[in-house]
């Protein structure tokens, strides 16, 4: 009997945005890092470390490396 799985990342498109804060292009769906601002602003994996100091979303948790 032959099975046929696929692997969660190959269901996930590609999500492109552009940074609300620096006009870079980047994949949402990455697991870089990237995150909304608010829930409507994109930020790139970038932005949302540098700039994650001042910005702190309360409901969002960042994502520890």
């Amino acid at each position: 009997m032959v099975f046929n799985i696929q692997n969660e990342e190959n269901k996930k498109t590609e999500k492109i945005e552009t940074c609300y804060t620096c006009g870079k292009k980047f994949d949402m769906n990455k697991e870089d890092g990237s995150r909304y601002r608010y829930e409507k602003f994109p930020l790139c994996a970038y932005c949302a470390e540098f700039y994650g100091f001042y910005f702190d979303d309360p409901g969002q948790k960042r994502k520890e490396k």
